[in-house]
């Protein structure tokens, strides 16, 4: 006897199903700005404690944050969570 083939499911079915794919991704996000927010934030008061004239402390603080922030971002989206 034949399966029977079921009908395609619509995109809302699916996204029903697993509603934690948007939530971990969302959280990623937030998980960037923190970092990066927090660590600028060092880097500003680091380099107001030692005054340097042209900020170059919190440059590269900043710059930093943003690696940082892109690793652990790669790091869970190519190794997920299980």
């Amino acid at each position: 006897m034949p399966k029977k083939e079921s009908a395609p499911k619509s995109a809302k079915e699916k996204s029903s199903k697993n509603p934690n794919v948007a939530l971990r991704y969302s959280g990623m996000a937030f998980q960037m700005i923190a970092i990066i927010g927090v660590i600028t934030f060092i880097g500003v008061r680091v380099n107001d404690y030692f005054g340097a004239e042209p900020p170059y402390i919190t440059a590269i603080f900043a710059l930093f944050s943003i690696f940082a922030a892109l690793y652990l971002t790669l790091k869970d989206l190519i190794f997920p969570k299980k």
